[in-house]
């Protein structure tokens, strides 16, 4: 089992300004709550505290509605909903649990760390939501590491086989993930925009997507998403069905737009609306700044009600150019992160064998005429017995 090492006034890795910037409106973390590491500190810390990883349970819940240090990942996703990332009433039920994983680390019998993953369709895969790591004097790092290896061996015996998870560039945790198998594979700027401002009005070939149109969006994701991401990702036209976002978690509603040129499907966005934020994710071929304003214009132009929200947009690293897109809109580039991945399964590798050549001899012999069973019969179609 992992041990926490001892880091003298180390207490817990805290989220960076962006994303605490983006929590804003979650509240601050309390004096109380930042006093609830390991409380032992004035009596003396045990240098070598065995860690225990469980599922989480209702008794951990009022632990962790003060828990500091929680990182929320997955953004801007995780910030539609307001505590998104926090484990909920539900994911403490053994019925419902599968849906909900979350575990958290004991030491000592003390609360000491937790993470929480987010099941995505069709295929099941889990993203990494929260984590966080309350260690006193200690360093984060062996508690980080103790919760993704079991999340990892948890999600492998439920069939999963891919976990995803986007962390803050420059984040200690990174680095221990690199080291626990997980490999980063692209990165992507955060961009938040509080109003928004169209800076032409749509043109007519700007239309809202209809179910069937999600073959032709895979395609163009196919068209202009680079191999490798592709191949990692392994997306299916699954993403883009409209009748999959109706399956979306309560609160959430999605609407998508697609930009067609001489016929052809040229660019797609689709916006995202949560209770606490919005989101726009776009499919645009790289060089074509053009086509992104034009689906932002249309997707601003939109009617809305209820009360203001902030927007979320990400770009990916190969679409690092359309920047001023964004800028012109109303958008702020707020972080970067990176987009890591972590296999529950291995390519095994086995020695070949050798075949076995068998001498001709021992091969069996090939007829050389018609079986006897076949002569001298009838040629009226008609077997006699």
């Amino acid at each position: 089992m992992a041990t926490l090492s001892h880091a003298h006034g180390q207490h817990f890795a805290a989220a960076p300004a962006w994303l605490t910037t983006a929590l804003a409106s979650d509240g601050p973390v309390t004096a109380e709550a930042a006093e609830t590491g390991l409380s032992d500190q004035s009596s003396g810390p045990i240098h070598h505290s065995t860690l225990r990883i469980r599922s989480y349970s209702i008794s951990d819940l009022p632990a962790l509605l003060r828990f500091p240090g929680v990182l929320r990942l997955d953004v801007p996703n995780s910030l539609l909903l307001r505590r998104s990332s926090m484990p909920d009433l539900p994911s403490a039920l053994p019925v419902l649990r599968k849906e909900r994983p979350a575990f958290v680390a004991i030491a000592d019998g003390q609360l000491v760390g937790f993470v929480r993953f987010s099941p995505r369709r069709p295929d099941g895969r889990w993203v990494i939501s929260a984590i966080g790591a309350s260690t006193g004097v200690y360093a984060p790092e062996p508690v980080w590491e103790a919760l993704l290896a079991h999340g990892v061996r948890a999600a492998g015996l439920r069939g999963v086989r891919r976990l995803f998870a986007r962390v803050p560039t420059g984040h200690p945790i990174v680095d221990t993930m690199h080291e626990n198998g997980w490999v980063s594979y692209s990165l992507e700027t955060v961009y938040r925009a509080e109003h928004l401002t169209a800076v032409a009005r749509s043109g007519r070939d700007l239309r809202l997507q209809e179910p069937a149109d999600t073959w032709a969006i895979h395609q163009l994701y196919a068209a202009v998403a680079p191999r490798q991401v592709q191949e990692i990702e392994a997306l299916t036209s699954h993403v883009w069905d409209m009748e999959q976002a109706r399956r979306a978690p309560r609160g959430v509603r999605q609407t998508g737009w697609l930009l067609e040129e001489n016929g052809e499907l040229a660019a797609y966005a689709r916006y995202t609306r949560g209770s606490r934020a919005g989101m726009i994710d776009a499919v645009v071929s790289p060089g074509k700044g053009r086509h992104l304003g034009m689906l932002l214009d249309g997707v601003i132009a939109a009617p809305r009600r209820g009360r203001v929200r902030p927007v979320y947009c990400v770009l990916r690293a190969y679409l690092a150019d359309m920047n001023d897109e964004l800028t012109e809109r109303g958008f702020s580039a707020i972080g970067e992160q990176e987009l890591l991945i972590r296999y529950t399964t291995a390519t095994a590798r086995t020695s070949q064998g050798e075949p076995v050549h068998f001498p001709v001899e021992l091969r069996q012999g090939m007829p050389r005429r018609v079986p006897t069973f076949l002569e001298s019969q009838p040629t009226d179609g008609t077997i006699s017995l």
